[in-house]
């Protein structure tokens, strides 16, 4: 028995000894560190699970690309259909613009995946700020394609909710839940937004060679689409007051980008945008 106890004390001290600090620092498997993503390759697949969020289409009703909810059901150009009024209430509540909540999971889905959306594209846009272009000569590019994708988030917020909260990368995550959607008026909202797009105008090539990535067409188009919502100017309950022929303009001047590419033209039929 004394042996026994002599043995235990030994491991028992050995054991207290043999430890060290670095024993605690443990580096979880399936994790990815900051220092593994700031590589090229790495920097590119980051681009690429921003893209990836655009697919994120797990429920009809709560979409930030399929817009027929609040576009088409709202609008009356649409019925929800089903079997009758308490067959997916909260969309018969949008079409007849009845006590509609914010709560309410349609919208509060697609707040959710639009800012999870954002989220992957401030991820990636915050890793290539430590990177130099002479590392990652596709850097400008690939900030560009990433702003197109977080101009597309933050538009699709602004139809809906009007005064989103804008979130770019430069805020901290930790300032996040304080952050205030009032903090900016309606047409500087506006503004901002269209900043992302105008990065992608002056940065982004007239075609790519993979197929689905932003290009300067198509950030053209998309700030086109934003100058023209913003033309026509609003009061806080959404009555227009004038129509700014300045934005106009601009959108003209964008859609001669677009047309001139040679990549587009307008249909000869305009019911075929409805087919």
């Amino acid at each position: 028995m004394k042996h026994i106890r002599i043995f235990l004390m030994i491991i028992t001290v050995a054991l207290l000894f043999g430890c060290g600090k670095e024993f605690l620092d443990y580096v979880p498997k399936g994790a990815l560190s900051g220092d593994l993503l700031t590589t090229p390759e790495r920097l590119d697949q980051l681009v690429i699970s921003a893209y990836a969020g655009l697919a994120y289409e797990d429920h009809p009703f709560q979409s930030q690309s399929n817009m027929w909810t609040y576009g088409s059901v709202r609008s009356d150009d649409a019925y929800k259909g089903a079997a009758g009024t308490g067959d997916g209430a909260r969309l018969d509540r949008i079409e007849r613009f009845l006590y509609y909540q914010p709560d309410e999971s349609t919208h509060n889905g697609t707040w959710i995946r639009c800012y999870g959306g954002i989220s992957r594209a401030n991820d990636a846009l915050q890793k290539m700020e430590d990177v130099s272009e002479q590392d990652y000569p596709k850097k400008i590019q690939r900030q560009a394609e990433l702003r197109f994708i977080r101009g597309h988030y933050h538009f699709v917020l602004k139809l809906i909710f009007k005064y989103p909260v804008i979130a770019d990368d430069k805020t901290a995550k930790a300032d996040l839940n304080t952050l205030s959607n009032s903090e900016y008026t309606n047409d500087e909202l506006w503004n901002i937004i269209a900043e992302d797009f105008q990065f992608g105008v002056d940065n982004l090539p007239e075609t790519q060679s993979d197929v689905g990535r932003a290009s300067k067409i198509s950030a053209a188009a998309y700030l086109a689409k934003l100058r023209l919502y913003q033309a026509y100017e609003q009061d806080e309950q959404h009555n227009v007051t004038g129509i700014n022929t300045t934005r106009l303009q601009e959108v003209v001047d964008l859609c001669d980008i677009v047309i001139n590419s040679g990549q587009y033209s307008l249909f000869d039929d305009y019911a075929k945008n409805f087919l």
